[in-house]
């Protein structure tokens, strides 16, 4: 569903969000995989306004204006990558909990 820019743009922002340290970033915790599933089932009435918002990242080199981070499909997509990250493997790990 995504380009290749759009996917990496995806990674750059979820690293972004949740930056990598002492453990993974957003983009190694799968949040590309994550939102791009998402698309395409709950997200897909807003499909087009989160691909175009990946397209505005690209275009601004993710420079995130004020005006950028006030409106709903920032939060929408900050929310989409903090989901991904705290329901994966790397993020549960990264808080100590432990699946058996």
């Amino acid at each position: 569903m995504l380009t290749d820019t759009q996917r990496a743009t995806l990674a750059a922002f979820a690293d972004t969000v949740i930056p990598p340290d002492d453990a993974p970033g957003g983009a190694e915790a799968g949040a590309v995989a994550f939102v791009e599933s998402l698309l395409t089932r709950e997200l897909a009435p807003r499909a087009a306004e989160y691909i175009a918002f990946l397209d505005t990242l690209a275009e601004t080199g993710m420079d995130f204006s004020q005006e950028l981070e006030a409106t709903a499909i920032f939060r929408l997509a900050a929310e989409t990558i903090h989901e991904a990250y705290w329901t994966s493997t790397e993020g549960k790990q990264a808080v100590g909990f432990v699946e058996n």
